[in-house]
């Protein structure tokens, strides 16, 4: 009897494309996930266990920093391209959500994946992307009449050293706070929301809160 090894997965075949650093197979496969799926399942389904298997591939030398970092920026490029197409009506209304990561946060594809998620959802949202000043954060969304703020950041210790900040911010717009650095407790300490980490969950909450709608977010005391 012959064994035959399981099939590789469609996160299996884009770590092998980011490996080779090949451009052409891993853009097919964000392509074909996408239609297979539909853009939204691709993005929690495929592109973000693939972020993650990515990330912890570098972290074993399985995976050098020239092909993460190739393949990071084929992501990106597919994100802000193919799967948001040109601004409708509803993202470029006014009191969007505005989205940023904190200075020293580097790691912002997970909320550019929100992003995308709350373009498709009919909520106007503004991506500002890595080490963002916070202080100049309010200012920004007092300009362009921000209905509510998303930081984000992988590492605890990012959030900790902006507390004061973030308090501030807090006082001035609904505030909520994801990624892998977020917990319970520094939302509360800080006067955010803490958004769970299945991407899914979190949007439900943020297109609810933008919404007016009941169970949606809500600033903690």
């Amino acid at each position: 009897m012959t064994s035959t090894s399981p099939a590789a997965t469609p996160v299996d075949a884009m770590l092998a494309a980011a490996r080779t650093m090949d451009e052409r197979a891993l853009r097919a496969q964000l392509r074909d996930e996408a239609r297979a799926l539909g853009v939204n399942a691709a993005i929690t389904d495929v592109v973000l266990p693939f972020l993650n298997a990515l990330g912890q591939a570098w972290e074993r030398g399985d995976c050098s920093v020239a092909s993460e970092h190739f393949a990071s920026q084929v992501t990106r490029s597919w994100l802000t391209g193919a799967a948001v197409g040109d601004p409708d009506a509803s993202s470029t209304a006014m009191d969007p959500v505005v989205l940023a990561c904190p200075p020293g946060e580097r790691h912002d594809l997970g909320l550019l994946c929100f992003h995308v998620l709350l373009v498709r959802s009919g909520v106007p949202s503004r991506f500002l992307g890595s080490d963002t000043p916070l202080p100049g954060l309010a200012n920004v969304c007092r300009a362009i009449g921000a209905s509510g703020v998303v930081v984000a950041a992988t590492r605890r210790r990012v959030f900790e050293a902006h507390g004061s900040a973030l308090q501030v911010l807090a006082r001035q717009y609904p505030l909520a706070i994801g990624g892998a650095g977020a917990d319970a407790d520094i939302a509360e300490n800080v006067g955010a929301t803490f958004l769970p980490a299945d991407m899914r969950r979190s949007l439900a909450h943020v297109v609810r809160w933008h919404r007016g709608e009941a169970g949606g977010i809500t600033v903690s005391a």
